[in-house]
């Protein structure tokens, strides 16, 4: 009989670290990591067909792929010894002989060696022993299913007290979000209104004091037109002294061009009323009259938002990526807020806060309390991971993507690693759980969000293109967590992008 320990190791060497099955059709890189062949089709990341290995993150070229016939055999003898190894629960063992009775007293199985070794213990054959529990059990079970049919309508009771319990909380949220709304945006309106009347008794003001000033109430555009046409059939020397009594009304209310132009049409004597310009020698007094140049004239509801951000909790400074995590085939830009795949850079240090063999990166900043969101712009990137990972999350492993394995080798994005994300791969969107659920999302997405509430263990996706819910992850945080991006084709980019109205 083959050694137990001995098959493993052989198991363990004919295992797809991608799919975590035995090896089918398997072929071998150019790095000499080996693979299922229709696993290794699925990591072609790149628009010329170079393929980075789960194993050692190498670009090998799909020429340098052949088929591993070894292998292929390990797999079919390994397959012969698991057919052939016996079924060790029917066997005692410490003495490799078979079960012949059960013991009362010990409640466990023994062979005839262990009857002679202890012949005081009280034994029943197995198969009397078995329709003993049996029946046992069967008491149990119609026990348990009179017991189900009597909760059955207190447990949906309590569903519907839960439901309802839920529903209350949602509402009170909501409720309260858009009192608070409702109540900032009712003081704005009410200091906006103060400003402009504020402004008007101002103008008011200035109106009242150059009235004043000319000594006699405010003389309208109908009061000069009434005035000149009574002046205008006088004679010489009426007409011109009249004009000079009405002189300095003229100029408080026409423009000095209008009157020059009525002078020059029939009042050609008139010296001692302009200066030898032709200038009035009383000027009206300049007044802003325009409520619109008080900082009106700027769109309300932009200025109002502007404002709104600084009271809203959950709308952050935009972040930047942390280039010491990001590794060494991804490339980000100069402000930090995009990151491309491209040729792995040799010259960047392997330090301990980098991925070395997973092609991701976090941000620059974590928390470890309150609410936080932002949006990250995936656009026409095919293969894309975005979420949230704790601060201890594993740097160093290799890349077992997508839940195909999880082992000390390779390392699988999931909650219980402390990574919560969503991914897109094959066309397909994915909540990346344990195992992984499949997303329906209509249409293509293009701009993700993403929400954090620490303190409640939330983390939600949404589709910042129209605000709509996509997936959300409940769960406790012992640690600081930071926002995660993973990307593996060649040509695509993320961007973190400033939330807009």
């Amino acid at each position: 009989m083959a050694c137990e320990e001995e098959i493993n190791k052989l198991k363990e060497q004919v295992t797809c670290a991608l799919c975590g099955q035995l090896f089918k059709e398997p072929v071998t890189m150019g790095c000499g990591h080996t693979s299922c062949k229709d696993c290794l089709d699925k990591l072609v990341i790149s628009k010329d067909g170079q393929v980075i290995c789960p194993t050692c993150s190498t670009e090998c070229s799909p020429i340098d792929i052949v088929e591993n016939e070894l292998a292929a055999k390990l797999v079919e003898t390994l397959k012969k010894l698991l057919e052939l190894k016996p079924d060790e629960g029917d066997h005692c063992p410490q003495h490799n002989l078979p079960y012949t009775v059960f013991c009362l007293d010990n409640m466990k199985l023994m062979c005839d060696k262990m009857i002679k070794d202890q012949p005081e213990c009280r034994t029943l054959p197995i198969k009397e022993a078995a329709e003993r529990f049996k029946e046992k059990l069967q008491q149990a079970l119609e026990s348990l299913e009179t017991l189900a049919k009597e909760n059955a309508g207190r447990d949906e009771q309590m569903n519907l007290i839960d439901l309802k319990n839920q529903g209350d909380k949602v509402r009170d949220k909501i409720e309260k979000a858009f009192n608070a709304l409702r109540k900032y945006l009712e003081q704005e309106e009410t200091a906006i209104m103060q400003q402009v009347e504020t402004q008007e008794e101002g103008f008011l003001q200035q109106l009242e004091e150059s009235t004043a000033g000319a000594g006699g109430s405010p003389i309208t555009v109908d009061h000069l037109i009434s005035d000149i046409k009574k002046i205008l059939p006088l004679e010489n020397i009426p007409l011109l002294k009249e004009l000079l009594s009405k002189a300095c009304q003229f100029a408080k209310v026409l423009l000095e061009r209008k009157l020059a132009q009525l002078i020059k049409a029939g009042l050609q004597n008139v010296g001692s009323v302009f200066d030898r310009n032709g200038t009035l020698l009383r000027k009206p007094k300049e007044m802003p009259m325009d409520l619109s140049q008080g900082g009106f004239n700027v769109p309300l509801q932009y200025a109002v938002w502007k404002r709104m951000l600084k009271h809203v909790d959950t709308v952050p400074n935009l972040g930047t990526l942390d280039p010491l995590t990001a590794n060494a085939h991804l490339i980000l830009s100069q402000d930090g807020t995009e990151v491309r795949v491209g040729e792995k850079q040799d010259d960047i240090p392997d330090n301990p806060e980098r991925f070395s063999r997973w092609l991701s990166v976090l941000g620059s900043e974590g928390f470890s309390k309150g609410k936080h969101v932002w949006e990250v712009e995936v656009g026409d990137s095919i293969l894309w991971q975005v979420g949230v990972a704790k601060g201890s999350v594993p740097r160093k492993r290799g890349f077992a993507p997508f839940h195909w394995q999880e082992s000390r080798k390779f390392f699988t994005p999931e909650p219980q690693v402390g990574v919560w994300a969503m991914a897109l791969q094959d066309s397909d969107y994915t909540a990346l759980t344990s195992p992984p659920i499949e997303l329906q999302i209509k249409g293509k997405l293009r701009k993700l969000g993403v929400y954090v509430d620490y303190d409640a263990g939330l983390v939600s996706f949404y589709n910042a293109e129209d605000v709509s819910h996509i997936y959300s992850f409940k769960d406790k945080f012992s640690e600081a967590i930071f926002p995660y991006f993973y990307i593996a084709h060649k040509g695509d980019t993320l961007k973190l992008i400033p939330l807009g109205v």
